[in-house]
């Protein structure tokens, strides 16, 4: 029975429902020294079975954790189409790379935000002191923000880890908070109104390659992003092939949303919400930049999602999919996702220049 199917929902309505009647029928049938503690426990497991059915009717819509090994965190969630093992996340010291804060602020923009920025190990090295390095630009879902790389997805191991095997060429890996508190921007340019596709593909990338030693090439950066942020991640690398190398996608959805957390985005404006949505891009010629979805069986919503890409995508079309086999809309599953997807990325970015810094 997992947490997100009918019969798991059923269940708990039962139980609650039979909770309410017996708190009912007991309520002043209980011995005169028991009446109060036995009330008081029947009101708290009334109260235990609503907060239960609202949480799964809640991981029902969402699809957070498919099952108790999920929810707890036993159930292995290894990447099916892995060509190589988990990596080994223990590595020497001088093999570590470095995460930094800065502010990033643009000039077309006109928006302001913090980000972390992942520099290599070799970023320090002295024999390295004249090389520029690929960038992968990651994306956090909503809400969230930057700091979930690091801490869930435990970004600066992976990358410390990957690099050091060879799967991965040195990078720099910058992550931009790409959207405002309470406001999901969809990384899109708002029609008549904020202009977050421009920070973020445009204004972060000169930012970056102002302050660091970055690649600033053709196709030298690549994307990635969780939930919201795959979306962002495809989106924002399908409008700029000329930057972008590829784009990896971990539970990501592929059509412009509207909805009470981003307000009205595109105003009515149909062809604005076509450019905003992958699913209708990669249908088209011309289009052609390399992508990489993953989904878990899970998350029907992301399944849906990166299925309906498969479908829509031309038989020619540079389009890897990918499934966890375990696990719903959580970290656990893009932690697993991520492993295999900064490999495959690297397959697509160049390994770095010895130019003039």
């Amino acid at each position: 029975m997992t947490l997100v199917g009918l019969p798991f929902l059923v269940v708990l309505i039962a139980v609650a429902a039979t909770l309410v009647a017996a708190t009912m029928v007991l309520w002043n049938r209980w011995p005169r020294w028991w009446a109060f503690p036995m009330r008081l426990l029947c009101l708290l497991l009334v109260m235990a079975s609503g907060v239960a059915l609202a949480a799964d009717v809640v991981n029902r819509s969402y699809g957070f954790y498919s099952s108790l090994d999920d929810l707890l965190g036993r159930a292995p969630a290894p990447v099916i189409v892995a060509a190589q093992p988990v990596p080994d996340l223990h590595i020497a010291g001088s093999a570590e790379g470095r995460v930094v804060q800065v502010r990033l602020s643009s000039a077309r923009a006109g928006v302001t935000r913090e980000a972390l920025v992942y520099l290599p190990a070799a970023y320090f090295q002295p024999s390295q002191a004249k090389r520029r390095f690929p960038v992968l630009e990651l994306f956090h879902g909503y809400p969230g923000g930057p700091g979930n790389w690091v801490r869930q997805l435990h970004l600066a191991r992976v990358l410390d880890a990957e690099i050091a095997s060879g799967r991965l060429p040195p990078v720099i890996a910058v992550i931009p908070t790409d959207d405002d508190p309470g406001r999901d921007s969809e990384c899109v340019d708002a029609v008549g109104g904020q202009r977050d596709e421009t920070y973020l593909a445009v204004d972060v990338p000169a930012d970056i390659g102002r302050d660091f030693r970055a690649l600033d090439t053709p196709r030298s950066w690549a994307t990635a992003g969780y939930s919201t942020g795959g979306f962002c991640a495809v989106n924002i690398a399908l409008h700029h092939p000329d930057r972008y190398a590829a784009a990896a996608s971990f539970s990501g959805y592929y059509n412009a949303i509207v909805d009470r957390t981003t307000g009205d985005l595109y105003k009515g404006d149909v062809a604005a919400r076509r450019w905003n949505s992958p699913l209708w891009l990669v249908t088209h010629p011309g289009v052609s930049v390399p992508l990489y979805l993953v989904a878990s069986p899970g998350d029907h919503e992301a399944m849906r999602a990166m299925l309906a890409m498969r479908r829509a995508a031309p038989r020619r079309f540079p389009l890897v999919t990918a499934i966890v086999p375990s696990g719903g809309h959580n970290f656990r599953v893009w932690y697993a996702a991520s492993l295999t997807a900064f490999e495959w990325l690297g397959a697509h970015l160049p390994r770095g220049s010895h130019g003039s810094a």
